[in-house]
């Protein structure tokens, strides 16, 4: 074997090996190609109609996040009331243990007002009591004492 015929058999070598790395080349090139296309109208409209639906569940969230803060606002604004109202109420029941005393004293001007022969109503509105009350004053005052005092509204 002569160096020519080596040199020879080297540069066939090295024309096939390029040839094989040219069309190497030449398919991972189609294949790019191929991908880089795009996606399918399938996955566009797949992906499109997942957006929508997350934007959707966004406006959801969002109305469901409104709905919860007025919510809160009004519960703040009821327990606001409530504190107002337990402190009137506190204040309400400490000026009724002081006053205690008047409540004997509109029993007794009841019954002193109805032996003079006036009628509930009148002394309901004279006391600024209910007629229910003036009844119930006047019906325990009788059993207590079985007078002859008695409701003209009692069945």
């Amino acid at each position: 074997m002569s160096i020519e015929f080596m040199l020879g058999l080297q540069i066939l070598a090295d024309v096939a090996l390029c040839l094989a790395i040219l069309l190497l080349i030449r398919a991972v090139n189609r294949e790019i190609k191929k991908r880089h296309m795009g996606i399918s109208a399938k996955t566009f409209s797949e992906f499109s109609k997942s957006i929508e639906d997350s934007r959707r569940s966004t406006d959801y969230l969002f109305n469901a996040l409104n709905e919860v803060k007025q919510i809160v606002s009004a519960l703040n604004e009821k327990e606001n009331r409530l504190k107002t109202l337990i402190k009137e109420s506190d204040t309400m029941s400490e000026d009724q243990k002081q006053g205690d005393s008047g409540h004997g004293e509109k029993y007794e001007d009841v019954i002193k007002m109805a032996g003079h022969g006036l009628a509930e109503k009148e002394i309901a509105d004279t006391l600024n009591l209910t007629e229910g009350e003036i009844c119930l004053i006047l019906d325990l005052h009788r059993k207590k004492n079985e007078n002859s005092y008695s409701c003209n509204n009692t069945p």
